[in-house]
C-alpha cells in the first residue's frame, strides 16, 4: 500500500520520510488540501428552492381540477409581471441575481431561453428585459449553470404566485 502525499500534513510526511528539520515545529502549517465546502449554504438554498418549486407545481396540479394532462396547459408559468410590491421585490432579486452571475447579455439570452421553454410569456420577457438595464455591471460574468436555471424557475414561480395572492 503506497502513501498518498496529498492526504498528509507536510510535517507528517517529513516524519515518515525520516528527514528531520530543525525548524519543523515553527514551520507554518501548510494549507490542507481538502477545502471546506464554501458553497454548502448556496447548495442548501438551491435545494430548498427546488423543493419549494416541486411543492408549488404539485399544488397547481392538484388544484387544477385533478387532471393528469401535461403541464403545457399550466404554461407559461409567468404570463405577465404582476403589479404588486411582493412581485416587484421578487423580480428585482431575480434579475439582480441574473445580472450578477451572467451579465446583461447572458441575462437577456436566458430570458429568451425561458420564453422558448414556455416558462415566461413573450410579453413578460419584454417587460423583464427592459428592467435589466437598471442593474449595475455584474460582479462576475460566467455562463449560467443548470443550478442557475433551477433558481430562475423557482423565481419565476414565486413571481407568478404573487399574482394569485
Amino acid at each position: 500500500m503506497s502513501l498518498n502525499p496529498r492526504r498528509y500534513d507536510v510535517r507528517e510526511l517529513r516524519r515518515i520520510a525520516g528527514a528531520p528539520r530543525d525548524d519543523a515545529d515553527e514551520a507554518p502549517r501548510e494549507r490542507s488540501l481538502r477545502q471546506p465546502n464554501r458553497n454548502r449554504a448556496e447548495q442548501a438554498a438551491r435545494s430548498a428552492a427546488f423543493t419549494e418549486l416541486l411543492q408549488r407545481q404539485r399544488g397547481l396540479r392538484l388544484s387544477g381540477g385533478g387532471s393528469n394532462s401535461a403541464d403545457a396547459e399550466d404554461r407559461p408559468y409567468l404570463r405577465a409581471v404582476p403589479a404588486s410590491p411582493d412581485a416587484e421585490r421578487e423580480v428585482g432579486e431575480w434579475l439582480g441575481y441574473l445580472v450578477d452571475v451572467g451579465g446583461h447579455v447572458r441575462s437577456r439570452d436566458a430570458l429568451s431561453y425561458y420564453a422558448e421553454l414556455g416558462w415566461v410569456a413573450p410579453d413578460a420577457v419584454d417587460a423583464l428585459t427592459r428592467r435589466l438595464e437598471g442593474f449595475d455591471a455584474p460582479r462576475g460574468d460566467r455562463p449560467f449553470t443548470p443550478a442557475d436555471h433551477r433558481i430562475s424557475l423557482v423565481s419565476i414561480v414565486r413571481i407568478a404566485s404573487c399574482a394569485s395572492d
